[in-house]
């Protein structure tokens, strides 16, 4: 039986908090390094890294999608990408909406190219253009295209060999991106950042599968021990961070962007997804696993709204301090992101999941 859109993705409360927590990260990372508890040297070194967030955020994508769909013989390839278009593309309009509004306004600070590539999702494809308009979509082009490839690997490789087999090809595909940005990045062929060079080595789509390629593989383990293997694993799920955390206090010359952490990032996801402990039961309460659906707004949104944001505040002169620039913009963002879920992001997800494609693609 091929996936059609009558059936929904399995949600695991306690996951989806943490999506709120890596979202709120990389916010912090963007706009608050500076302020106060964040630019202390106690937890600075956790900020200034805090884009490691965005590989947690492939690793849990690939590990979502193998709970969701592993349980169907096969995937109609056609209806997945359309539920998979209805989840993001909603809020990305929303998201480039602001910089329209600055390209007729004030010409010549956004280019309509830039627009384009944010709208396509195109930008991470193309070195010198990744971080174009609303820098964080780049992500988004390197989401889609895990899309774009997860039908394939489910019903052509997942379905058809063994999990050890699996299990190497993956570790392979790792080991080989890690070898090679690691290299790259110590050649005269690197030229450092805003480069192009730059983005092939940190935004190029396929240098990122390693990290879906790991979230499928924790997936599939899960799936086949779920029912056996759920018990309290407090102490390993703070223990897994807790190794996370010592990785980016004391670097030793490894480059995390590309995938480094992805497998201690799958070793905390599947320990906290099979916990029955008080932070299973934490993070599962109804405000925190709300704050985690809104993530995907907060992380889209966050550069319109603080731009926004800041540049009315400075133009009325309500705040000079840095310190209430960034928690009255913060304020603002969870409140736009989550009138966006509510209003916007759900009810057009829904539509658009309701479309039928029977009369243009074929089971």
């Amino acid at each position: 039986m091929a996936y059609t859109n009558n059936q929904h993705i399995l949600r695991i409360d306690q996951l989806t908090f943490t999506r709120f927590l890596a979202a709120i990260a990389i916010v912090i990372f963007h706009f608050g390094p500076q302020v106060i508890p964040f630019n202390s040297e106690s937890v600075n070194f956790l900020v200034t890294q805090a884009n490691i967030g965005v590989s947690y955020f492939f690793v849990l994508s690939g590990f979502i999608m193998i709970i969701a769909y592993n349980k169907f013989p096969k995937i109609n390839a056609a209806d997945y990408l359309k539920n998979r278009f209805a989840r993001i593309y909603p809020l990305i309009i929303v998201s480039v909406l602001p910089f329209f509004g600055a390209l007729v306004l004030f010409p010549g600070k956004v280019s309509l190219g830039a627009l384009l590539l944010n709208l396509t999702t195109l930008q991470a494809w193309i070195p010198g253009y990744a971080t174009v308009g609303n820098f964080p979509l780049w992500s988004l082009t390197v989401e889609i295209f895990f899309y774009a490839c997860f039908p394939f690997l489910l019903n052509r490789i997942y379905k058809k060999y063994s999990l050890k087999n699996i299990s190497i090809a993956i570790g392979i595909v790792w080991l080989l991106t890690m070898l090679l940005q690691n290299y790259l990045l110590n050649t005269p062929l690197y030229k450092g950042a805003l480069t192009r060079s730059f983005d092939v080595l940190y935004y190029f789509p396929p240098l990122h599968l390693n990290q879906f390629l790991i979230g499928n593989l924790a997936g599939l383990l899960v799936v086949n021990r779920q029912e056996t293997s759920k018990k309290r694993y407090d102490v390993f799920v703070v223990l897994s961070a807790a190794i996370i955390v010592l990785f980016l206090k004391y670097p030793f010359g490894i480059n995390y962007h590309d995938g480094f952490l992805a497998w201690f990032f799958a070793a905390f996801i599947v320990l906290l997804t099979l916990n029955t402990g008080i932070i299973t039961k934490i993070f599962s309460l109804k405000p925190l696993v709300f704050l985690g659906e809104i993530s995907f707004a907060i992380y889209v949104l966050q550069f319109p709204v603080f731009e926004i944001s800041e540049t009315i505040l400075e133009k009325l002169k309500l705040a000079t301090n840095e310190n209430v620039i960034f928690y009255t913009c913060f304020v603002i963002l969870l409140v736009v992101s989550a009138i966006c879920h509510i209003f916007i992001e759900l009810p057009l997800r829904n539509r658009i999941k309701n479309i039928r494609l029977k009369l243009i693609f074929k089971s």
